[in-house]
């Protein structure tokens, strides 16, 4: 980072009315050029922020646990939470009191750029770079090629489908959104469970607005459309919501709430836990997600009855899901040598594979971004964890985490579509006004 690009990320989180340390706005600099937190060298306990709740600081722990055991170096988890995490951390940068390290969703990264309070990770004297696969790494860069995060975890949507429906009605696993269409609306109106009642459905979706969740969950039939959210270039973003692509994409959602109606009745306020339970009791009989809902759902009485397979693809044979990451974040005049030591450990193979089995109810490393790491070998050569990494490997595609607010977008663009499919109106002239809201949000962050 350069002095005129830290005054500048300074200016955007003083905009943002977030006071920040004193290292994003003045620190030192090293000879490569990045930005150095005043207390770079200091020691002492490590206080660590996670997003992350249930059993997860459970599974932190024990990978802190194996970093002091080799390293003697302290950690603490100082918070652990799903609930306005980010809020929170904005409260802490106003009062001056950051935690040394944060561990929080990749989408993140352009937002705690903007605000000033993260360093640059410095790739070419980071111990274990090379192990890292190429796709996390460019999860975690700007449109200039400065690397913000340390990628620590991977994912990809991938189909939870009920076997035991497919088999009762005699059908196969979709590999289409066709097929997709028609099994749906077979467990939605066959009676798959068998119950003489229609109380079953074919999709479960998260379509609620908190967190841009029905953004989210869209984003997966828009790559496989072969659409995106934006195209970048020229260090800007050009939206891209309204192509032939993101409408069929929408289009295809559209029509499995309002036409077919095939979707459990609250979809559209339904956040993921709520989605996972409507998968788990039976309400529904896919479900798109990651593979961090193994273990949710094999801890209920769904375990044995679905299978897993690659996402349908979309109407020209396009294969696309949403890939996602969990990043780690060094944060402003942290004790930046010990962080780095940390962040280290955590990427190592012993560390990633703890991530993955230390606490089964809590597999906080879902993929491991250290490429040397096999998960299937890891989880006892579960063909699922298989699939979930070859899907994410040649089909999975990131949101654009290095814009300065994609938080921003993406919400938006949950607001407009779930607006849309509660009313089943015009998904053209929907997309129309979605891409102008966008494309006037990209000026505001200035790169539009």
């Amino acid at each position: 980072m350069t002095s005129r690009t830290a005054r500048s990320l300074c200016a955007a989180a003083v905009t943002a009315g977030v006071a920040i340390s004193g290292a994003a706005c003045g620190g030192s600099s090293s000879s490569s050029g990045a930005a150095t937190s005043k207390n770079a060298a200091a020691t002492g306990t490590l206080n660590v922020w996670i997003r992350g709740s249930g059993d997860s600081p459970k599974a932190y722990q024990k990978i802190f646990d194996a970093f002091t055991a080799q390293t003697g170096i302290k950690v603490s988890i100082g918070k652990a939470t799903l609930t306005d995490f980010e809020t929170a951390l904005t409260a802490a940068a106003s009062a001056h009191q950051l935690p040394d390290m944060v561990v929080d969703d990749a989408a993140q990264m352009g937002d705690f750029v903007s605000q000033g309070i993260v360093l640059p990770i410095d790739k070419t004297t980071f111990t274990g770079a090379d192990q890292l696969t190429d796709q996390a790494w460019t999860s975690a860069t700007d449109l200039k090629g400065q690397v913000y995060a340390v990628p620590f975890s991977a994912q990809a949507n991938v189909l939870l489908i009920r076997k035991d429906w497919l088999d009762k009605l005699g059908l196969q696993a979709p590999k289409t959104w066709d097929d997709m269409a028609k099994v749906a609306q077979a467990f939605t109106t066959q009676d798959p469970d068998g119950d003489g009642k229609p109380d079953t459905y074919g999709l479960a979706v998260p379509g609620s607005t908190s967190r841009g969740y029905t953004s989210w969950f869209w984003s997966s039939f828009l790559y496989s459309a072969g659409g995106d959210f934006l195209k970048p270039g020229g260090g800007k973003f050009t939206a891209t919501l309204n192509t032939p692509q993101a409408v069929s994409s929408a289009q295809f959602l559209e029509d499995q709430v309002c036409k077919n109606k095939d979707v459990q009745p609250s979809a559209l306020g339904d956040d993921t836990t709520a989605t996972n339970k409507a998968f788990q009791t039976g309400v529904a009989g896919m479900y798109l997600t990651g593979p961090y809902a193994y273990a949710t759902m094999d801890a209920t009485a769904v375990k044995g009855k679905y299978i897993v397979v690659a996402p349908p693809t979309g109407p020209d044979g396009t294969a696309g899901t949403l890939a996602e990451g969990t990043d780690i974040f060094t944060m402003a005049d942290s004790k930046q040598d010990e962080v780095t030591k940390l962040e280290e450990f955590m990427v190592t193979p012993d560390a990633q594979k703890l991530g993955m089995t230390a606490i089964p109810s809590a597999t906080v490393v879902r993929l491991p971004v250290n490429k040397t790491v096999d998960p299937a070998a890891v989880h006892g050569n579960d063909p699922r964890w298989q699939l979930a990494q070859q899907v994410y490997s040649t089909s999975g595609h990131y949101e654009y985490d290095n814009a300065p607010n994609w938080t921003q977008l993406r919400q938006k663009m949950s607001d407009d579509l779930n607006k849309l499919l509660s009313s089943c109106g015009d998904v053209q002239s929907a997309l129309n006004s979605m891409n102008s809201d966008v494309s006037s949000l990209l000026k505001q962050q200035g790169v539009g």
